[in-house]
C-alpha cells in the first residue's frame, strides 16, 4: 500500500464521494455508504456472526485465501469468500448499531480503495479496554497503516464538502471552542450531536472528524472557567 498524505486521502476520499453521487452531492447530507459499496464499488457485501477469538473483529474484506470463522446453522466454520468480498458483523445491522455499522463499512472500502495494488485480508478492529493486548496486537491495532485506513473510512463517510455543508445547515460558521484539551460547551456538545445524526455518525466519529479538518478552535480551560462557569478571576462570589 503506498503512502498517502492526510490531504490527499481527504481529497480522494471526497472526490470519489462526489463522482457516486453525481449532481445530488450538494443536497446530500448522509452517504449512503452500503450503495457505495454495491453499486459504485461494485463490490459484495455480506453480513454473517462472527464467530473469531477476538470479539473485537467486526469487519473483514476478503482476499481469496484467508478463511474467517463464522457461525452457519449453529457451528462454526471456516469460510474463504471470494477476494473483496466485504463481510460485516451481523449484530451491526441492529438499528442502535448504525453509526458502526456504517463506519466499519467504510473502513473495509477505504482498504479496499488503498490495497489495489497488494489486496490482502483485514480485519477492522475495535479497541477493547477489558481486554489484555499483546505487543502485536497493539502493534496491529495501532499501525500507521490502519491509521490511515482509518482517515480515507472517515473521508468516505464524512467528506470535506459534506461537513462543511451540513454545519452550516445548522448554522455553524464559526469554528466550535474546545476549552483545554476536551472541554466542550453544552450547547456545543448539542450541535455537534444533531450534525452527527444528520451525517449519521456517532458524536465521537463526527468530533474527531472536525478536528481533522479545522473545525475546532482550541482554548485556555482557564476561560472556561472564568467565563463559562462564572469562577476564578473575576468571576467568583467570594
Amino acid at each position: 500500500m503506498r503512502i498517502f498524505s492526510y490531504e490527499e486521502l481527504d481529497e480522494l476520499g471526497e472526490g470519489l464521494i462526489r463522482q457516486y453521487l453525481g449532481k445530488e452531492a450538494e443536497r446530500t447530507c448522509c452517504v449512503d455508504i452500503e450503495g457505495f459499496v454495491t453499486d459504485f464499488l461494485k463490490l459484495p457485501l455480506l453480513y454473517r456472526s462472527f464467530a473469531e477469538e477476538d470479539s473485537d473483529k467486526i469487519g473483514f474484506i476478503a482476499d481469496g485465501v484467508t478463511p474467517l470463522r463464522v457461525y452457519e446453522g449453529g457451528t462454526v466454520v471456516r469460510r474463504v469468500y471470494p477476494r473483496e468480498t466485504i463481510v460485516i458483523e451481523r449484530c451491526l445491522r441492529r438499528e442502535h448499531e448504525s453509526g458502526r455499522r456504517r463506519f466499519t463499512i467504510s473502513h473495509e472500502c477505504a482498504h479496499y480503495i488503498m490495497d489495489r495494488a497488494v489486496p490482502s485480508a483485514a480485519f477492522h478492529r475495535e479497541f477493547d479496554n477489558e481486554r489484555i493486548y499483546s505487543q502485536e496486537d497493539f502493534k496491529n491495532l495501532f499501525s500507521f497503516r490502519e491509521t490511515q485506513v482509518d482517515r480515507m473510512g472517515a473521508a468516505l463517510l464524512m467528506p470535506r464538502f459534506m461537513v462543511h455543508n451540513v454545519a452550516l445547515m445548522h448554522g455553524c460558521t464559526d469554528r466550535i471552542p474546545v476549552y483545554g484539551d476536551s472541554i466542550l460547551r453544552t450547547a456545543d456538545k448539542l450541535l455537534i450531536k444533531q450534525m452527527a445524526n444528520a451525517m449519521g455518525v456517532s458524536f465521537s466519529a463526527f468530533l474527531i472528524r472536525l478536528r481533522e479538518l479545522g473545525c475546532l478552535c482550541y482554548r485556555p480551560l482557564a476561560e472556561y472557567i472564568t467565563e463559562e462557569m462564572g469562577l476564578g478571576q473575576d468571576g467568583g462570589t467570594g
